[in-house]
This record gives C-alpha cells, sequence and structure tokens, in this order.
C-alpha cells in the first residue's frame, strides 16, 4: 500500500471511530485493526493520537466548508423568497452523505474541552453564524418561522441529521434505507416543510 493510500485509510478509520465512539474510548489499538496497519504507520502519519484526532477533525471541517460552500455560493443566485428553502434541502442533503460529521459533534459537544474548543473555533462558529444569518434575513423578509436564530440552529440540525445518524433505527422502522436518493430528496423536502410553510400575516 503506498504511502498516501495507508494515510487516507487510517484516516478514514478514525473518522468512523472517534464519531461512533469519541475521543476517549478509541484506543490505537481499534484504529489500527480498522484500518489494517501496525501502531507503526499511525505514529509515522500523525505522531499521536491527538494529532491524528485533529487531522480527522480538519478533514471533515474541509468536506463541510467545500460542500456547504458551495450550495450557499448557489444560494446567492436565486431569489431571496427562495433561499431559505433552498438552504434548508441543501444541509439535509449535506447530513445524509456525512452522518458521521454529526456523529462527532454529539460526542464531542457534551463537555467543554480541548477538542469542542478547537471544533468551535475551526468551523462550528462560523457556520453557526452563516445559519443565524440566513435565518435572520428570511425573518426579515416574513417567511421565516416564529423562533429566534438559536433556536432554528438546533432545531434544523436535529431534524437534518437525526435519520441518517441513528440510520440503523430508521431502517428497522421503516424498512427504508434513509441513504436512498429518493429517502434523501424526501427528507430534505420535509424539513423545508417544517420550516418555510409558516408565513406570517401581512
Amino acid at each position: 500500500m503506498a504511502k498516501a493510500d495507508t494515510k487516507d485509510t487510517i484516516l478514514d478509520a478514525a473518522e468512523d471511530l472517534f464519531a461512533e465512539q469519541g475521543f476517549g474510548a478509541t484506543s490505537l489499538r481499534q484504529l489500527t485493526a480498522r484500518a489494517g496497519v501496525n501502531l507503526a504507520a499511525v505514529n509515522y502519519h500523525f505522531g499521536s493520537k491527538k494529532a491524528l484526532w485533529q487531522a480527522a477533525a480538519e478533514h471533515l471541517m474541509s468536506i463541510t466548508e467545500r460542500d456547504l460552500g458551495t450550495a450557499l455560493s448557489h444560494m446567492n443566485q436565486i431569489d431571496e423568497a427562495q433561499q431559505l428553502r433552498f438552504f434548508v434541502r441543501a444541509y439535509v442533503k449535506f447530513c445524509a452523505k456525512h452522518p458521521e460529521l454529526n456523529r462527532l459533534m454529539i460526542q464531542e459537544g457534551m463537555a467543554q474541552d480541548w477538542r469542542l474548543t478547537w471544533l468551535l473555533e475551526r468551523s462550528v462558529r462560523p457556520w453557526y453564524a452563516q445559519v443565524c444569518r440566513v435565518f435572520n434575513r428570511a425573518t426579515q423578509l416574513g417567511i421565516a418561522p416564529q423562533m429566534d436564530a438559536h433556536h432554528f440552529y438546533y432545531a434544523l440540525t436535529g431534524a437534518a441529521t437525526l435519520m441518517f445518524s441513528n440510520a440503523a433505527e430508521a431502517t428497522a422502522l421503516s424498512g427504508k434505507n434513509p441513504q436512498d436518493p429518493a429517502t434523501v430528496d424526501a427528507h430534505a423536502d420535509a424539513v423545508a416543510n417544517l420550516f418555510t410553510s409558516i408565513r406570517k400575516p401581512l
């Protein structure tokens, strides 16, 4: 296996395990077993468990910025009255594609420590600010539901992510694969309807 391939394999395994179990519960032995490499390879490419976590988190944040950044650039080209709905649908589809991101945030969002601080400063605060801007503009236009932007952020995050983060449960209950494109599209519409079907009186 080439060095670049080995590094990517370790990174993929780390993303999955840190999202599934959290930093503390994930051992280097588990990481090497999942990746099919030896400990020397992990140390060579990353040096420590902390550095590996940061590399895995950085990779996920970069994917988030790339994909959602593209969606936001497209959103800015459409009528403002449709932007909130476009934004919600784009976010749901992103969450369907990358459920490991929300799983990681659930793991790290339960305690104030260096990992949460790193995530907040690296990506979460700017994303939170972007969500609030989109929602507050929709409020100004009279097309947002009656809540403040902070509550919208968490209502949207929960509605957009849970079916994909808890894919085994969702499949067992419905008999449908949450990752099926038709199911993803239907869920994107359902979540968008929650936040864009309410209109304030003129």
